[in-house]
């Protein structure tokens, strides 16, 4: 094979991209792992506005972690879960409905403690389907931790 050939060239460039492959590749990942949390809800009389939406991640001795939201509208009755997905050191949390409500929705204030987020430093989105809001932000479970994210829709 001639070196100044383009047989030569491609050749060389395949070798050098699985290199670069090979250096760079991912390693392997840890199972993925997901719980479900449901808010607890009761409703909020405080004004906000419309830019007021964030989560606020609290480390407790327990070793668990607050979750606290502002900026739900939730009807009569209606229910609102958390799927969590944790894979390494990236935790995506995403807010679903959960039982449908009757009536007009009011703002409320929502909160749960979880017991299964890591100690270690997390790099956590957290999505809601109920209405399009999303943050990112990153969160080590530690007892005097205190993180908020505001959302952006």
């Amino acid at each position: 094979m001639d070196i100044h050939s383009v047989e030569f060239y491609v050749l060389a460039l395949f070798v050098a991209f699985a290199l670069l492959g090979v250096v760079f590749g991912r390693s392997e990942r840890s199972p993925a792992r997901t719980h479900l949390a449901a808010y607890e809800t009761e409703p909020d009389s405080e004004i906000h506005s419309d830019d007021d939406h964030w989560i606020r991640l609290s480390g407790q001795p327990d070793g668990k972690v607050l979750i606290e939201r502002q900026g739900l509208e939730l009807a009569q009755g209606e229910t609102v879960n958390l799927v969590a997905t944790i894979v390494d050191d990236k935790l995506t949390i995403v807010e679903k409905r959960g039982l449908a409500g009757q009536g007009e929705a009011t703002p409320c204030k929502a909160w749960v403690n979880v017991d299964w987020m890591p100690g270690q430093r997390l790099h956590i989105r957290y999505e809601s389907e109920l209405n399009g809001e999303w943050g990112t932000t990153t969160f080590a479970n530690r007892e005097t931790a205190r993180k908020q994210c505001q959302l952006k829709r």
